[in-house]
């Protein structure tokens, strides 16, 4: 046959055809292989997959239940402190009533004893609860449990690690309230030979200057928690036929829904097979707990069936608890998820089947005319598609800024790094880093400059590490790092140093100098938790505790940071509302001039009683003031406060006394200070110059143009200024040199060893002599002792604070004093120091 151009198309024709069915019977002998092979895979995964599943939520429920338990046994300690003040609340009802009652129509005498012997046959607590009376002297009027005691003093009695009974007892009233708690150890009920914690609750019954009390040992509060939490999960449970068992360590069965006829008895009392399983348990939990497999009965039937468990101790009550689920439950749902899949494989094959023949069909119909015109056309348009999708992908997964990996790009490799982790058997760690002080930047310079920062820090970021760790930024200035194939969590630490040493320093962004240190928190994969949602919330958590120890630090993640986290918020909200509730007081630390002795001024101290939380430290609630920038209202309000109280000590007939407050950076940052400061003397009429403001370098070193500008507002205005634990820091001298100051105060870090510290006394002499010199008042805190005063007095300290000289004082304890003052330098001078004196008051 001729090979003409028709001959041709239509052998090409064939040929194409021939072609087409060929690969569409190999391409479906291959599918078909592909499919069966992948079900196999499927089936094995499944099973795997089945079991991981319930070892996960047995944890889950463990977990679970331990943190219910712990808080639960948290609690047995507040529960009976409310029972406790509940009784007391009680007896002194009837007290007052008796004593409303009969007053004036009986001697006191006779009102004494018909209280004493109503409160007396009185008991609460299951019969062992009873009350007792003490006078203020320590004398005690009633003991029920030992009425030979009655009439004789208490006040040596102690407890075997040697605490005074009745003394703390006291301590425990002397406040306003004239109630409070105390705390000993004492021989338990049944129990002679040991003694146990106790706690009690005293009230004044001010009518005969009793103190009416009771107490109860802490462990049998706990006994009837233990019993209620036995109660809870008894009704707990897993699945259809789950549930928890707790065993005892010494191998008493405490709680046993499948079986509660083993309740209570010990594994030696119980059946063998039931005894195999029990000291399975046992085994498994003396090893440090985890997952074990058993015959136990269920639930729903009496004969003993394979069960895999997960065992947990809870150290603090000796208990074991275990969870578990009957391997019969998870192989029928095993049965049922592989029959799922037999289907799907029956129907991906009638699909492959399908779909094989319609593309051979087509094919037959179309390729003689399509087939070159279509991958010409195709080949166009997949390069077109290709670098679309490219594009889309890079923008969809990049930072706009720093060209890094964004947040769900991130997440997208977590996820695939976990499950890496998890299959290989490594760890991996997420590194999550914050700027410190970023947003100083960007308010005083702008964010174009803040910007250019971010880049700079991501590119050396970038080149510290290695190119399979993976480098992303989240948004503002937080950035997180993914390590993985890591066999120790030591390497993190290590990637965490190198990053703080790579990034941490001087950088320069439009001629502008900037200094930047970081703070990092590490938190690593399984330990800190098993998703990525979990890690990085942790990681996020250990960055805080990192910025709360100092900042330019990592920290790894602990579970405590959550406390610690809700602890802090549970003050910023109670702190918001404590100046409304007027729960906010000043105190005021006297001063002294200690070459007379004379008293020579104070300083505010900002202090808060709340109901509920009682007295927080100041240490406590100002770090969260100055964060949340809650500091503001609150130092107005300290500024305000301390103002009028002076005022009103003039109007009481005292003399004027100046008075030192101290200034956050956070007012210099976000306030106009002096235009506050002007305002708060105009509506208090304190004289300037009984205004002195303390500020520490914190304050001096955001912006010496700013800083120096409002400075000088502050001298015009007449105030004085004062730096605060000057030495502390590294620039003080610096700071002298720049800024017009008042006063220089010595830290108490250098006081509390003198004389006896040579480091500590050549570094005192210096200060003393640097103020000396530059025309300055120096005042040295925290003299504690007669040794640090005559230290001070003979190197030329003009001034002094300290528990030595006097305790911070309330407004009318102050007024007390400033008045004796005022009389003593009425009187002639008998040369005698007033620190002496005044070392009573602490």
């Amino acid at each position: 046959m001729a090979m003409t151009e028709s001959n041709l198309l239509r052998l090409q024709l064939f040929g194409m055809l021939g072609l087409v069915f060929v690969l569409t019977l190999a391409l479906g002998g291959y599918f078909t292989l592909q499919q069966t092979r992948s079900f196999r895979e499927d089936s094995a995964a499944l099973e795997a997959a089945g079991r991981r599943e319930q070892k996960a939520m047995l944890a889950a429920s463990l977990t679970t239940l331990h943190n219910q338990l712990d808080l639960l046994r948290q609690s047995s300690e507040a529960v009976l402190k409310r029972d406790i003040r509940q009784q007391i609340d009680h007896a002194v009802q009837i007290a007052t009533a008796l004593y409303q009652q009969e007053k004036g129509r009986r001697p006191e005498g006779e009102i004494r004893r018909l209280i004493v012997e109503t409160l007396r046959p009185l008991r609460f607590f299951g019969g062992s609860g009873y009350f007792f009376i003490d006078d203020l002297a320590g004398n005690c009027v009633l003991l029920p449990i030992n009425p030979e005691r009655e009439g004789h003093s208490l006040l040596d009695n102690r407890d075997v690690d040697g605490r005074y009974i009745m003394r703390d007892l006291l301590a425990s009233v002397a406040n306003p309230q004239q109630r409070g708690f105390s705390r000993y150890r004492w021989y338990a009920p049944g129990n002679p030979a040991a003694m146990a914690d106790k706690i009690a609750y005293a009230r004044v019954f001010e009518p005969f200057g009793w103190l009416i009390g009771s107490g109860e040992y802490l462990s049998k509060i706990e006994h009837l928690l233990q019993q209620q939490a036995l109660r809870q999960l008894r009704t707990t449970r897993l699945g259809s036929n789950g549930y928890i068992a707790v065993i005892h360590r010494d191998g008493r069965v405490l709680l046993s829904p499948s079986n509660p006829a083993a309740e209570g008895r010990r594994v030696d009392e119980l059946p063998p097979a039931e005894q195999a399983a029990i000291r399975n348990i046992l085994d498994t939990s003396h090893n440090g707990g985890g997952f074990t497999l058993y015959q136990w009965r269920s639930l729903v039937e009496p004969r003993l069936s394979a069960k895999l468990s997960l065992v947990s101790n809870l150290e603090e009550w000796g208990w074991i608890l275990v969870s578990g689920v009957y391997m019969d439950d998870l192989q029928q749902s095993l049965a049922q998820r592989q029959l799922k899949l037999e289907q799907d494989l029956q129907a991906s094959l009638q699909t492959t089947v399908l779909a094989l023949l319609l593309v051979m069909a087509l094919a037959l119909g179309l390729a003689a005319g399509l087939s070159r015109w279509l991958s010409r056309r195709f080949a166009r348009y997949q390069q077109d598609i290709d670098a679309g999708h490219e594009r889309l992908r890079v923008w969809a997964e990049s930072d706009p800024l720093t060209l890094l990996p964004n947040r769900a790009c991130l997440r997208s490799r977590l996820d695939e790094a976990i499950a890496r982790a998890h299959g290989d058997g490594l760890q991996l760690a997420l590194l999550f880093i914050d700027l410190d002080r970023f947003k100083n930047i960007n308010d005083s310079l702008g964010h174009a400059i803040g910007d250019g920062l971010l880049v700079q820090v991501a590119q050396r970021m970038s080149v510290a590490l290695r190119v399979s760790d993976t480098v992303s930024r989240l948004g503002g200035d937080e950035f997180v790092v993914l390590l993985e194939g890591l066999s120790h969590s030591e390497q993190a630490a290590q990637v965490a140093a190198l990053l703080l040493h790579a990034t941490s320093g001087q950088y320069s962004v439009a001629g502008h100098d900037l200094a930047i240190t970081l703070s990092i928190g590490i938190a690593v994969y399984p330990a800190d938790g098993a998703d990525a949602e979990t890690l990085l919330k942790n990681a996020d958590a250990a960055m805080y505790h990192a910025k709360a120890c100092g900042r330019n630090n990592f920290q790894f993640f602990a579970a405590a940071m959550n406390t610690r986290v809700r602890e802090h918020l549970e003050l910023e909200n109670r702190l918001r509302q404590a100046l409304a509730r007027h729960e906010l007081s000043l105190h005021y630390q006297p001063q002294y001039d200690l070459q007379s002795g004379r008293l020579s001024g104070c300083e505010a101290l900002m202090r808060w009683h709340n109901p509920e939380l009682g007295q927080v430290a100041p240490d406590k609630f100002i770090p969260i003031a100055e964060d949340s920038g809650l500091i503001l209202p609150l130092g107005e309000w300290a500024l305000g406060e301390a103002c009028h109280q002076v005022m009103a000590w003039q109007a009481q007939g005292l003399p004027l006394l100046s008075v030192a407050v101290n200034v956050s950076a956070v007012q210099f940052r976000h306030a106009d200070l002096a235009a506050m400061v002007e305002r708060t003397l105009r509506s208090s009429g304190l004289p300037p110059a009984l205004l002195e403001l303390e500020l520490t370098e914190s304050v001096l070193a955001e912006n010496l143009e700013q800083v120096n500008a409002t400075l000088q507002r502050l001298k015009q205005l007449g105030v004085r200024l004062a730096m605060d634990d000057f030495g502390t820091g590294y620039s003080s001298l610096a700071y002298l040199k720049h800024f017009k100051l008042d006063t220089l105060k010595i830290d108490r870090s250098f006081v509390s060893d003198l004389p006896g510290s040579s480091d500590n006394a050549a570094l005192a002499i210096t200060i003393i002599g640097m103020a000396r010199s530059l025309g300055m008042t120096c005042i040295a805190e925290g003299i504690e002792t007669v040794a640090q005063h005559d230290f001070l007095r003979g190197h030329g300290c003009t001034h002094g604070q300290g528990y030595r000289l006097s305790r911070p004082l309330t407004s009318a304890a102050m007024a007390e004093l400033l008045g004796a003052s005022s009389r003593d330098a009425a009187a002639p001078a008998a040369g005698v120091t007033a620190p002496a004196a005044a070392a009573g008051t602490g």
